[in-house]
C-alpha cells in the first residue's frame, strides 16, 4: 500500500511542480486599445473621412431634391391650359427625360452610400488589426524577458453568453495593462498633435478579481 502512494506521488509530482512554476498575468487588452496614441488617431482619421463622405453624399442628395423641384415645374407646365398643345407636349417630353435623370442620380446615391459605408468599415477594419497586432507585439516583447509563461486578456467576453471569459483571477495575479500601455505610448507625438487623453504611466499592479457574471 505504501509503495503505491509512493508511485502514485511520483507519478503526480512533475505535474504538480510544473503548474507551481507557470508564471501568469492579466492585461485589460480593451483599456490597452482605448488608452493607445494610434487609436485615437485612428479615430479621428476615420471621422474625418466619414464626414467627408457625409458632406459628398449630401451635396448629391441637395442636387436630387433641386431636380425634383424642376421635375415638379414641368410636371405644372405640361398641364398648364395657358400654353399651347405642342409647347405642353415638349414640357412633358422634358418631364419625362428629367423623371429618368432622378432615377439614375437616386440609383447613384444608394450606390454611393454603399461603396462609402464599405470602404469606411474595410479601413476601420484594417486598423483596427494593426493596432491589435501592435500592442500584441508589445505585450509578447515585454512578457517573454518579464518570464511569463501566459498572459491572459481579462476583457475578452464569450461570443456566445457575452459574459467575461475570466471570471476569477486572484489579486496574486500580475496586471500588466498599465506597463503595457505606457511602452505603447512611448513612442507618441508631442501633445497638442493627437487627440487629448493619452495613458498614465504606471508600474505593474495587482490585478483586481474579475465580476461576477
Amino acid at each position: 500500500m505504501n509503495k503505491l502512494l509512493l508511485v502514485c506521488l511520483l507519478a503526480f509530482a512533475p505535474v504538480t511542480i510544473a503548474s507551481a512554476d507557470i508564471k501568469i498575468a492579466v492585461i485589460d487588452l480593451s483599456k490597452a486599445f482605448d488608452q493607445f496614441y494610434k487609436t485615437k488617431d485612428a479615430q479621428a482619421k476615420l471621422k474625418e473621412k466619414q464626414d467627408g463622405y457625409q458632406k459628398e453624399i449630401q451635396d448629391r442628395i441637395n442636387d436630387y431634391e433641386h431636380m425634383a423641384q424642376d421635375a415638379q415645374a414641368l410636371d405644372t407646365a405640361s398641364k398648364d391650359p395657358t400654353l399651347s398643345p405642342a409647347a405642353r407636349a415638349d414640357k412633358s417630353k422634358a418631364l419625362d427625360a428629367k423623371k429618368q435623370d432622378l432615377l439614375n442620380m437616386q440609383n447613384q446615391i444608394q450606390e454611393m452610400k454603399t461603396e462609402r459605408g464599405r470602404e469606411l468599415q474595410e479601413e476601420l477594419l484594417r486598423r483596427h488589426k494593426e493596432i491589435v497586432d501592435e500592442i500584441t507585439k508589445v505585450v509578447s516583447d515585454y512578457s517573454g524577458p518579464q518570464g511569463y509563461d501566459l498572459v491572459i486578456d481579462k476583457s475578452t467576453a464569450s461570443a456566445g453568453t457575452g459574459v467575461s471569459i475570466v471570471l476569477y483571477n486572484s489579486s496574486k495575479l500580475i496586471d500588466i495593462t498599465d506597463t503595457v500601455i505606457k511602452m505603447l505610448n512611448a513612442s507618441a507625438p508631442p501633445p497638442g498633435t493627437i487627440p487629448a487623453g493619452t495613458a498614465s504611466s504606471s508600474t505593474d499592479t495587482p490585478a483586481a478579481p474579475a465580476p461576477s457574471p
